[in-house]
């Protein structure tokens, strides 16, 4: 069988400023770039992550973004569906500050006296899951994140709960740097594939990790790979001169410690570089392509056309 595909990946924060021109230290990009189905901006299509490294605020603008172009598109495919106007859940069903924000207006009004009709979120129901007009025999929806953008594909997956559920999401160690959507949750999807920055390698300890409860998943696989959280992206810091304020110093060679007698350099992770024979410049290499190669196998397994 011939299936339709509409793919959508949303990279990690700052992807502006760290991807390069080709898009070659980019996991996201470049598995949307090698489906080989359709075309880009068609159907398939790549997004930057948010800009905002402290709140990541502008996940949202870019969530909706992702939700009209596969709504617009799946119209186009199968323009029924819009005749019936069954439409995707809104971003106020997935976004708890919008929702607080609903409640806190409507308590000041009754407070005053008005009586207010209560807006409340839609959530996922069996009985919506089974009412949908569309199944992945109809289209396959692939869905790719990586950091805050596989935050944004899990709550993209429930936003298209009325419509279809995904049949493929593949999380590059998907993050919670969020404070509005709700993400720990994936749910509408038949398959997914978590890669998750391994925590020996000690990258982005204060990270926490989403998208991590899987219901209603048919199969799901989690596996940890020795490389940093960016690396697992597919981009990793191994300069100490590129190390930023915020960054991530947990892939370079060796680290400068500061004694009385001066600056010292000292094997970064001396446990792992044991462990492997190798310093952590290629250990994190190493891990990032396994990571990369972890997500396309288990597509494949499914019948994702990616190479």
């Amino acid at each position: 069988m011939n299936y339709k595909y509409i793919v959508v990946g949303i990279d990690g924060t700052g992807s502006r400023e760290w991807m390069s021109t080709d898009g070659s230290n980019s996991n996201t990009y470049k598995f949307i770039r090698d489906v080989h189905y359709g075309s880009m901006q068609i159907d398939r299509r790549w997004y930057h992550g948010p800009s905002n490294t402290i709140t990541g605020s502008d996940s949202e603008p870019i969530l909706q973004e992702a939700l009209n172009f596969i709504y617009q598109r799946i119209n186009a495919l199968f323009p029924e569906v819009r005749s019936r106007s069954i439409k995707p859940l809104e971003m106020f069903d997935v976004n708890s500050c919008m929702q607080n924000r609903e409640r806190t207006t409507r308590q000041v009004m009754e407070s005053h006296g008005y009586s207010v009709v209560a807006r409340t979120p839609v959530t996922v129901t069996a009985g919506m899951l089974a009412n949908q007009p569309l199944t992945t025999d109809d289209v396959r929806v692939v869905l790719i994140g990586h950091s805050r953008g596989g935050l944004a594909v899990t709550a993209l997956a429930r936003m298209l709960s009325p419509l279809v559920r995904v049949y493929f999401m593949g999380l590059y160690d998907s993050v919670d740097r969020q404070g509005c959507l709700d993400g720990m949750n994936v749910e509408n999807v038949k398959f997914v594939a978590h890669a998750r920055r391994h925590p020996d390698v000690k990258s982005r300890t204060y990270f926490g990790n989403t998208s991590l409860k899987y219901i209603g998943v048919d199969h799901a696989e989690e596996r940890f790979f020795y490389t940093s959280h960016g690396g697992v992206g597919g981009s990793f810091v191994t300069n100490p001169k590129e190390v930023t304020a915020f960054g991530d110093s947990s892939c370079l060679p060796t680290i400068a410690v500061h004694t009385r007698a001066g600056f010292h350099e000292l094997m970064n992770n001396p446990a792992l570089v044991q462990k492997f024979g190798k310093k952590m410049d290629q250990i994190c290499a190493d891990g990032s392509d396994e990571a990369d190669a972890f997500i396309r196998t288990q597509a494949r397994k499914y019948g994702v056309p990616v190479s």
